[in-house]
């Protein structure tokens, strides 16, 4: 009696339901290490240990690869209320640390540099983070101004701009061996930088 031979199912290798995932990631990470102009296909497929047809079967261009890389990083806002202007402040400039520290927190200042030299890839990008970051600041300022903490007529964009900006900024001075300390001295930072800005705009924490 002879043996059955095995048929084949007629069914390849089963697909990686991680597969978009990982490739994003490694879009990400290979931008912030080299740049919009560095970056193509060729290498993302690479280091995502993926083969280029089923990259290609998903993006054509590394345009689209990286539309779609932004999009999956984006962090939702936080709507920040801790009852007060400062600790409303604190919080948004722990958030800011946290993003530059993070996996991919160069991504999002290399990004918003790109978008300055090739607005036509980066701008639609960049204007999704940027519209999300200024509606949550805009309501942790107007809810000061109604609580009587600040005057009316205060800028928002004045004040986010100083905490979030002074961040990034010694952030970005700090040296890569210094990278510890900035970070374990990170709430310290931002409470000092906080209070910089409220003793400018004569904050007042006698509120309504």
């Amino acid at each position: 009696m002879s043996r059955a031979i095995p048929q084949p199912s007629g069914r390849g290798r089963p697909s990686d339901p991680n597969i978009e995932a990982r490739i994003l990631s490694a879009t990400l990470e290979l931008y912030g290490e080299l740049g919009w102009a560095r970056l193509n296909l060729d290498l993302i497929a690479r280091h995502a240990k993926v083969g280029k047809a089923a990259l290609y079967r998903r993006w054509q261009t590394k345009e689209q690869i990286m539309t779609a890389a932004l999009r999956s990083s984006k962090i939702t806002v936080a709507d920040f209320d801790t009852g007060t202007l400062r600790g409303d402040l604190v919080a948004i400039g722990q958030v800011t640390v946290e993003r530059l520290l993070g996996e991919h927190g160069s991504v999002r200042m290399r990004a918003m540099i790109d978008a300055k030299i090739y607005p036509e890839l980066f701008e639609g990008e960049i204007a999704e983070f940027r519209n999300e970051s200024i509606i949550g600041g805009r309501e942790t300022i107007f809810r000061a101004i109604e609580r009587g903490e600040i005057a009316k007529g205060t800028s928002p964009a004045l004040i986010l701009d100083a905490v979030a900006g002074t961040i990034e900024h010694h952030f970005l001075m700090t040296p890569m061996s210094k990278l510890k300390e900035f970070e374990s001295g990170a709430d310290k930072y931002v409470e000092s930088v906080v209070d910089l800005v409220l003793g400018g705009i004569k904050f007042s924490q006698q509120v309504r």
